[in-house]
Order: structure tokens, then sequence, then C-alpha cells
């Protein structure tokens, strides 16, 4: 059975506040429309590529209907570790976007001094989440990767 993205982009909502993503939700929820899914893509598109100890084909997808695994193939479906995993890593790519978000280092407050103060801390404090939150997501692919891995073919390279 394919998986949707909307799975992945459903665990990543359930990590992030971001008032730009809830206004495209509820006006997607009032219109019908499909914008916010759009506007994701291309951070579950950018945390692909840092999955490569995923079992399973992660380019055997459809960026059209948005699912993975489109031609149902058995075996070939995402569970719950390599959605959860992917999830992260869309918050890792998010992270990177606020950081990187000159708009979010010109915080506008009252007072020079705490204006200064306050931007580093914010970039400081942004920057510190992102290198846990990396930190965890190796452990879980590293972790992943123990779980999936054949020891039966190391045992006979070296035996």
């Amino acid at each position: 059975m394919s998986v949707p993205y909307s799975t992945i982009f459903n665990l990543f909502l359930a990590s992030v506040q971001d008032y730009n993503i809830l206004q495209l939700y509820q006006n997607d929820t009032q219109n019908g429309t499909q914008t916010m899914d759009q506007f994701l893509e291309p951070w579950l598109i950018k945390g692909l590529v840092n999955f490569d100890s995923c079992q399973y084909d992660l380019e055997d997808r459809d960026d059209i209907n948005m699912v993975f695994n489109p031609n149902n193939t058995p075996g070939a479906d995402l569970g719950t570790i390599e959605t959860v995993i992917l999830s992260n890593l869309m918050v890792i790519e998010w992270l990177k976007n606020n950081i990187n978000d000159i708009r979010q280092v010109n915080l506008q407050l009252q007072d020079t001094d705490f204006k200064t103060f306050a931007e580093g801390q914010n970039l400081t404090s942004k920057l510190n989440h992102k290198n846990m939150l990396v930190e965890e997501v190796d452990r879980q692919m590293v972790k992943y990767g123990y779980k999936n891995f054949d020891f039966t073919t190391l045992n006979n390279l070296l035996g």
C-alpha cells in the first residue's frame, strides 16, 4: 500500500509551532486546497537525502500525487520508524530555514541593548536545538541500521 506524504507531514506538524504553517493549514481546511502540502514538500525532499540507511527505496515515490511506493509494491511500505525519522529530518530542515531566515535575527524589540542580546540568544537557542535534534535523529538512524543489518553477511566475510 502506498504511503502518503501527509502521514509524514502530520508527524512533522506535531513537532513544530509555526504561525505561517498554521495559517496555511487553516486556509487549506477552509478552502479545500493543498497549499500546505506544497509548502512542506521541499523540507521532506531535503530530509530524504539524509536517510541513506533506509531499507526502502525513498526514490520510489510520486511527487505529483505525494505518495511513497506509488505502485503498491508488496513489502516496500514505510513503517512507523521510517515515517518518524523522516518527519524529524523535516524538522531539522525547517530549523535550518528558521536559522537562516534573516528576519528571525532582526527581532523587533524596544531597547537596543536588549535587542542585541535577544537576537544572539534566539539564534544560539535555535542552533542548539537543531544540533540536539540532529544527534537524536542520528541515533535513531544508527539504531534503525543495526536493527535491519544482516549480520550473517558479516560472518560470511570474516569467516
